[in-house]
């Protein structure tokens, strides 16, 4: 009887360190999913966005250029757009912040 009692205490073991190693596993691929669709979409977007912004000031500037209007800072057209990308910044940045604690997490136990 003491032969069937370990063999079943070691199955018992085996299974439970095969859940908790089937846990880790999809735990590790739920969080690189999270972490691929923050950094490659959402960022891209952002970054993509800015650019778009970027061009749009670029377009502006060089309307007022070659109009002979003075471009200044203080243009509310301009004002507007650098707020725009100070705010998808700094929505990058929290999103940087995000996937680094994602980065960090451990499974629970």
């Amino acid at each position: 009887m003491a032969l069937i009692d370990d063999i079943k205490k070691r199955t018992e073991e085996g299974l439970k360190t095969l859940k908790e190693t089937a846990q880790d596993i999809a735990f590790n691929v739920e969080r690189q999913a999270m972490i691929g669709k923050r950094k490659y979409l959402d960022v891209a977007k952002l970054q993509r966005s800015i650019q778009k912004v970027n061009a749009e000031i670029g377009e502006y500037v060089y309307d007022q250029f070659t109009c002979e209007k003075m471009v200044s800072p203080e243009d509310p057209f301009i004002r507007d757009r650098i707020a725009s990308i100070t705010r998808m910044r700094l929505t990058i940045k929290d999103i940087e912040d995000e996937i680094a604690e994602l980065e960090r997490s451990k499974p629970q136990r």
